[in-house]
């Protein structure tokens, strides 16, 4: 059967009533404790019929802390169970102390037989609170034990001064009755003590603990009150101190049935530093017990000087505790900031390595950045003696002084992209950003982050060979080859070189497609872009700028003996291509030819188009230059051709 985590109930059970019919419970059981408190006021000097609206209003408290556990079902029904059981013996130790003697006509007295019955309630209730406490706490913890101990501590010696000495020396008491009023401080410090340590470790359900410490407070104070009076011998039933336990009757009523008592338990206690109210409680508990002693030795005390001397000294180590205690947390609060710092630079996929600015040294390195490097960047305390790192595309070792990290430290943002790294036998290029970390004006730390960018290099080399790339044949296409062709006419110009720009046409790729076929069709200008590129050197430049028409740029010919020298060894390729091949076509292409001039601008696009006349010419003339054989060339030749050409 699952189950609830907020309320601990059972999925399949009613969770209890927590809208308007909660609220109703609860406020109609304060309206009634208020009411008897009410009646308990209005029947002073009956001492009978207050004894009776004093253990009717402990009895109803019994039953709403019963009704409350039923209703709301908490997560721990054993404590409320226990707190239950506490107030029925306090009953039952009202109704022997207060009711009998009221019914005999007498006041009530202490010691008395109840006494004992009135012990075992505060032991239940302690009980009580040590499950609540048992079921909340965050483990590992102490704070709240702690600062409890130190809010008891102080409690105590007030306590001891203004109440349990004068017991003690009174002569009016009996060994035991001494022995009982001794006790009874005892366990209000161990009662006041499991109070504190519960609600100072509330966390996120304050609110739900209001109630329990209203009658803690409430109870603790009665009982103050009432042992003062003892003292004095000025106390009476039914004054101040009775009213308390009424209000105490009222809170754990309340704290019962009120919906929030689930969560009581159901939230765990979140450790965290003391805030500065708690801080200055703290302290204002750590200099009572001084001032005790203090005025302890003025009025010329002898056993209380004693007792409060140790409790002062318990007093300091506790105080000490505390602090190293808030000490801990705050280096661990900062470790854990370090240790969330590290997830996220672990965490992110770039190298990141941090290092100190005035002596280069490595401060942080996360395990990207080895992976990268292909080495720990830690173990190099210098930055310019990092290994492996060169210029992209020279193979040199990279110059320290443009290193990104040596400007950094100088208190300058740098980027690089030129930077390549040797790992496992390859280059890897790399993007490296460096960046000041300021203390003031001074630099005190850099921090470099850096990717392996081959990648996305080689990515955007496809894709650039996807926008240039012709991707049948492998050589440029339209855009590609006037890219190049473009930055080749300026160079040539610029150191006026001859060239020559020839325009190749595949004859009869239309009928090559409608008799055998498309596939048949794309060998053939594969074979033909082929034929070219094994025609042309490293410089010259070769496209598929049409269906079936190629461009050459030929940087190295300015003379009609190199075009006929090139076109003498294309048709020898051609022809031994024919004569080798299975395919059932022949390859035969029309070659226009037109010379750079030097002596005018030239662009690529005029030149295509000369040359595209030039092979059109070539195509018409059938008894032409050159018709023999499967290439067949028109050479357009301008009179403004290159100095020596014929």
């Amino acid at each position: 059967m699952s189950t609830d985590a907020s309320s601990g109930t059972a999925a399949g059970e009613s969770p209890g009533p927590r809208g308007p019919a909660g609220v109703r419970v609860w406020i109609g059981y304060a309206w009634l404790s208020l009411s008897l408190l009410a009646a308990y006021w209005v029947a002073a000097g009956h001492a009978l019929t207050q004894a009776v609206i004093f253990t009717g209003s402990s009895l109803a408290a019994v039953v709403a802390i019963l009704a409350g556990i039923r209703l709301n079902r908490p997560t721990s029904p054993g404590a409320w169970y226990l707190l239950a059981a506490g107030q029925a013996v306090y009953l039952l130790g009202g109704v022997c102390w207060y009711v009998v003697a009221a019914a005999q006509g007498r006041p009530t007295m202490f010691p008395s037989p109840a006494t004992e019955i009135y012990l075992a309630s505060y032991v239940l209730n302690g009980l009580a609170l040590v499950q609540l406490i048992r079921a909340r706490r965050a483990g590992g913890d102490w704070s709240a034990l702690l600062d409890a101990l130190i809010v008891t501590v102080a409690f105590t010696s007030a306590y001891f001064v203004l109440v349990v000495a004068p017991l003690l020396t009174t002569s009016e008491l009996s060994r035991y009755g001494q022995l009982l009023a001794g006790l009874y401080p005892f366990l209000d410090m161990i009662f006041l003590m499991l109070a504190v340590r519960l609600f100072l470790g509330v966390g996120r359900s304050r609110r739900a603990l209001v109630p329990l410490a209203a009658w803690a407070a409430a109870l603790l104070l009665a009982d103050l009150v009432y042992g003062l009076e003892q003292v004095r011998g000025v106390g009476d039933d039914g004054d101040w101190p009775f009213y308390g336990y009424l209000v105490s009757f009222l809170f754990v009523g309340v704290a019962a049935l009120h919906p929030a008592m689930r969560d009581v338990t159901a939230h765990r206690e979140e450790a965290g530093t003391a805030g500065r109210a708690r801080l200055a409680a703290l302290a204002l508990c750590g200099l009572a017990v001084p001032a005790l002693v203090v005025d302890s030795v003025r009025q010329g005390q002898q056993i209380e000087p004693i007792v409060l001397a140790c409790a002062s000294a318990v007093m300091f180590v506790l105080l000490m505790l505390r602090v190293g205690d808030l000490l801990r947390k705050i280096v661990a609060a900062g470790r854990r900031e370090q240790a969330r710092l590290q997830q996220f630079l672990e965490a992110i996929p770039i190298g990141v390595d941090v290092r100190d600015a005035g002596t280069g040294r490595s401060v942080y390195a996360n395990q990207v950045a080895g992976q990268i490097l292909g080495y720990e960047p830690g173990r190099v305390h210098s930055p310019a003696q990092l290994p492996h790192l060169y210029t992209t595309g020279t193979g040199e070792p990279y110059p320290p002084d443009r290193l990104p990290v040596t400007q950094a430290r100088q208190g300058h943002v740098a980027a690089v992209e030129d930077m390549e790294v040797e790992r496992d036998a390859q280059r890897r290029q790399l993007r490296v950003v460096a960046t000041p970390i300021r203390d003031g004006e001074r630099v005190s730390y850099v921090l470099t982050a850096f990717a392996d960018i081959t990648a996305e290099r080689r990515m955007a080399e496809e894709l650039r060979q996807l926008a240039v790339i012709d991707e049948l044949t492998g050589v440029n296409n339209r855009r590609g080859f006037l890219l190049a062709a473009r930055q080749e006419l300026a160079l040539a110009e610029q150191a006026r070189r001859p060239g020559v720009l020839l325009f190749v046409d595949l004859d009869g790729l239309k009928i090559i497609n409608d008799t055998y076929g498309h596939g048949v069709g794309d060998h053939a200008l594969e074979s033909t872009s082929k034929l070219l590129q094994a025609n042309i050197r490293r410089r010259d430049v070769l496209g598929r700028i049409g269906g079936d028409e190629f461009c050459v740029l030929l940087t190295e010919a300015g003379r009609i003996s190199d075009v006929d020298l090139w076109t003498g060894r294309l048709r020898e390729r051609v022809s031994r291509h024919n004569e080798t091949s299975r395919q059932p076509y022949r390859l035969a292409l029309t070659v226009g030819a037109t010379f750079i001039d030097q002596g005018a601008p030239n662009t690529i696009e005029d030149l295509i188009a000369r040359a595209d006349a030039a092979m059109y010419q070539a195509r018409e003339q059938h008894n032409g230059q050159d018709f023999q054989g499967p290439v067949r060339i028109l050479r357009l030749i301008q009179d403004t051709r290159p100095t020596g050409a014929p």
